[in-house]
Formats: structure tokens, sequence, C-alpha cells
């Protein structure tokens, strides 16, 4: 079994689990844009997934020219969604409108709600 794969079984068996995710977006559109690599490097991007236990913190990041740093908008998931068959878990923020994706391969698409979707890959920071 792919050491990956297997990672997601128990990460997402419903058992009281705590990993963190750091998901790097390479790819990003939305209804109007395709963004250039030179866009995605500048603005950098992100998804953040925290579990603990039946909870989830969903959290999107880029760069603030304002702040001259990475910030991030954290959101409690409403509904966590495990799929046994395609072994993908799914995140859902329902006010935003917004959900996140990961397939067993620890790629990720996120949905941000106002037309965008974005790709990448997440890689596992604390199991």
């Amino acid at each position: 079994m792919n050491k990956y794969i297997a990672i997601l079984l128990l990460a997402f068996s419903g058992s009281a689990t705590a990993a963190d995710y750091n998901c790097i977006v390479n790819k990003k559109l939305t209804s109007g844009k395709t963004y250039t690599a030179q866009e995605i490097a500048k603005w950098q991007f992100a998804v953040k997934i925290e579990e603990r236990g039946n909870k989830a913190f969903v959290s999107r990041c880029s760069y603030s020219s304002i702040e001259n740093k990475i910030t991030c908008d954290q959101y409690e998931a409403d509904k966590i969604v495990f799929d046994e068959h395609v072994k993908i878990i799914k995140f859902y923020y329902f006010r935003g409108q917004f959900d996140v994706q990961v397939f067993a391969d620890l790629s990720f698409i996120e949905n941000n709600g106002r037309g965008g979707i974005s790709f990448g890959n997440c890689k596992i920071v604390s199991p």
C-alpha cells in the first residue's frame, strides 16, 4: 500500500487524530484569469489544515504587501467527509462557500467559493 494512502487512512479514520498539513498552491485560476508562475511565487498562496479529533481548521494564506508577510484567514470546517471509495477527504466551510479536497497522493484542490480554484500538493507537517 502506498505510504501516503496509509497515512491518509490513519489520519482520516475518524479516530482522535491531530495532524497538520501545509498545502502549497502551484496553479490558480479564477473565472477571468489564470495566474502566472511569477504571480504564484509573489503571492505565495497556500492552504493549511489542522485536524484535531473530529474538528478541523482550514486556513487560506497568501503574502500581504501591506503587512509585508504571509497572513492567513482561519475557518473551522463545518463538515468533514472522507470518501472510502476514492480516498479523498473534503473540508467544507459553508458560510464562506469554501472547500478543500485532499487526495490520497496528497494533492489538493481548493474552491474559494468566489469563482477561484487552486491546485497543489500538501505535506504533512505534524502527524
